[in-house]
């Protein structure tokens, strides 16, 4: 079992959650502000933090310590001279990873960012949103989170390989990586990807369209267009010459978006999942946060684990996203914060 020192904000604390789950011992160190959440302070510690053993101090002999007797050391700073004020270089732990906006070398290595800025800067705020308003942005701490996934990918890599390195995360690359095939449409086809709303513009149809109690989404690759005209009971489409290839359907997108709107519009939920399971074709309603929560493949799954605190008592929340030997993963408690040493060092 890994012993896994953690320090900073939401990305180090996201890649501790996962050493938790994996069932290593992590520590993780309280030090300064608490940077802003888009959620409650107490919420985002059960998320983030429950299983941790933690410790407020700023002791920098005491950090260093438990840096020298852990297996990997997971540091987030605001920029690279932050986490080299810490003094990682100097600890003697055999993974080391540090997760800064911009990464430790480069001319951008002590610009801070938050998550809109990255987020706009790695190009996701361009394309999110409809064409005629102004740009949205992500809600919550994507790149922050999917940061700290990538740093316990890596430093799981090293411990596997038996390999003592040191991990510089940008939080712009993590952005950039993560681009799908924004960038890809560039390089291989030359197309600059913009905002189309909840259309996906380049696969026709792939849009929101509003049914008789909720939306339902329609993602139709070109594989599945004669059973999605029997799903509309609408076979006429298949031999509609508007509409014989993908290229034609983007080119008479309005007047598909209108049959299908009218062909959807009726339907309930239920009927949309029952005529897309028929046809079997990619259409899914949209779901209301009670629906997942009482999504009977999740209950099945065990996916709900219970997390408790002194404040909020008992609650649920996500466990792990992968199984193991069908192990069932333990409750995790919130644990209170410690002001030394904690216990073992």
């Amino acid at each position: 079992m890994d012993r896994v020192l953690e320090l900073g904000g939401f990305a180090a604390g996201y890649c501790g959650r996962l050493f938790v789950q994996a069932g290593c011992d992590v520590v993780r160190v309280e030090t300064g502000a608490r940077p802003p959440a888009w959620v409650s302070d107490e919420a985002m510690d059960l998320y983030l933090h429950a299983g941790k053993r933690r410790i407020a101090t700023d002791d920098a002999e005491l950090i260093a310590d438990l840096a020298a007797r852990a297996d990997v050391v997971v540091v987030e700073g605001e920029t690279a001279d932050a986490v080299e004020a810490l003094g990682l270089d100097a600890w003697d732990a055999p993974v080391k990873a540090a997760i800064t906006p911009f990464g430790r070398t480069g001319p951008k290595r002590n610009w801070q960012a938050s998550t809109n800025v990255l987020l706009a800067m790695g190009g996701y705020t361009y394309i999110i949103g409809d064409p005629d308003r102004p740009p949205l942005t992500l809600p919550g701490h994507y790149p922050e989170f999917q940061g700290g996934a990538f740093a316990y990918a890596a430093a799981n890599a090293c411990r596997l390989a038996g390999e003592r390195n040191v991990i510089d995360i940008g939080m712009l690359e993590v952005v950039m990586a993560l681009s799908q095939f924004t960038t890809v449409m560039w390089h291989c086809g030359g197309l600059i990807r913009e905002r189309h709303g909840s259309d996906f513009y380049y696969v026709v149809p792939t849009n929101l369209f509003r049914c008789a109690d909720g939306w339902a989404y329609v993602n139709i690759v070109p594989g599945f267009w004669d059973p999605f005209s029997a799903f509309l009971d609408r076979p006429d489409l298949v031999i509609d010459e508007r509409f014989e290839t993908n290229a034609l359907r983007r080119d008479n997108r309005d007047a598909l978006h209108a049959i299908i709107a009218e062909a959807i519009g009726p339907m309930t939920r239920a009927e949309v999942r029952r005529r897309a399971e028929e046809c079997r074709i990619p259409i899914g309603v949209v779901q209301t946060l009670e629906d997942v929560l009482s999504d009977p493949h999740l209950a099945v799954r065990g996916f709900w684990q219970t997390v408790g605190s002194e404040q909020a008592g008992s609650v649920r929340a996500p466990r792990r996203a992968w199984r193991m030997d069908g192990q069932t993963p333990p409750a995790r408690d919130l644990l209170p914060i410690a002001n030394e040493r904690p216990h073992g060092g």
